[in-house]
């Protein structure tokens, strides 16, 4: 009686193993394709954003821009540090945006 009690427990053991192992390889699956999808939605993302053509200011560059300033308020804004100001208020919006990109956008 005690072979058939033993033999039995085995068979429940295979049979709880299996079933842990058919989920185990769902799981898998299911993290594949979650993980599929992201690429896919990432690669879109990508080609939708290398159709939007850049501003015609910004395709001349900041040169071009800057050039057309007159001398007199390029020397006003370069001795009131009005770079420098641009800079910390740049360093800002980029700390902030990645805070936001870092935290998926909880904060």
């Amino acid at each position: 009686m005690n072979d058939l009690l033993d033999w039995l427990g085995e068979m429940w053991q295979g049979f709880i193993d299996w079933i842990y192992e058919i989920l185990l390889f769902i799981l898998n699956a299911l993290l594949w394709v979650s993980l599929q999808v992201f690429e896919k939605g990432l690669e879109g993302f990508r080609y939708i954003f290398s159709m939007i053509d850049p501003p015609q200011f910004i395709q001349g560059g900041i040169s071009t821009f800057t050039a057309s300033i007159p001398s007199d308020v390029g020397y006003l804004l370069g001795a009131t540090g009005f770079s420098e100001a641009l800079a910390l208020i740049g360093l800002g919006y980029t700390f902030r945006l990645t805070r936001k990109v870092l935290t998926l956008f909880q904060w």
